[in-house]
């Protein structure tokens, strides 16, 4: 398997100074709120084994030291990496033809069928974000992981949705740094045809 590497950074086009880069002050002003994916836990288990698994990425991500993707899949259990696509080849080329027949304006639509996530490009979007991960912690009857920005776009949200689910955990809304909104789950997933859908 391919090492977990963070590209060179680019410079930022819209950097945003270390001031500006909260998005707001928290409700008992102890401290800054950061962007964050709010979410219901799915146990103390689940909850300890997220934690656990994000503070290795944020470790590796804060030193740019790489990690092995192969110990990092090691960690999950085989329901925590059935949350995962992991097409085979003959289901890369169907998703390939299915990907190049649909005409260009609906192929770049919200409404496209996609894969879900594979284990490697979650990894690889969450090193090559262009944000710091902060913490997970407790917030009222949720859950929280922050991060903050660095700039925008810096590339989106999804890949820390799938970290969250695929220890089981319910995402029930997002602060991407343009405010607060309730999470709607995917819907458009495309599946091989070779595969029941669940």
């Amino acid at each position: 398997m391919r090492p977990f590497k963070k590209r060179v950074a680019v410079s930022p086009a819209h950097s945003i100074p270390p001031s500006e880069r909260v998005v707001g002050a928290s409700a008992d002003g102890s401290g800054p709120t950061y962007c964050r994916i709010e979410f219901e836990s799915n146990g103390e288990r689940p909850l300890q084994r997220l934690t656990d698994f994000f503070d290795l990425v944020k470790v590796a991500k804060d030193s740019d030291e790489p990690l092995d993707e192969s110990q990092l899949l090691a960690f999950l259990t085989d329901g925590e990496r059935s949350y995962f696509s992991n097409l085979t080849p003959a289901e890369v080329a169907e998703w390939n033809e299915y990907w190049f027949s649909t005409p260009l304006p609906e192929r770049h639509s919200p409404e496209m069928l996609t894969p879900q996530w594979d284990f490697a490009s979650m990894l690889d979007a969450i090193w090559n974000g262009d944000y710091d991960l902060i913490a997970i912690q407790p917030r009222a009857s949720r859950h929280v992981l922050e991060f903050n920005p660095h700039g925008y776009p810096y590339g989106g949200t999804g890949s820390l949705v799938a970290l969250v689910e695929c220890f089981g955990h319910q995402v029930g809304g997002i602060d991407d740094g343009t405010g607060y909104e309730e999470y709607v789950p995917r819907t458009n997933i495309w599946k091989p045809s070779s595969r029941p859908s669940v």
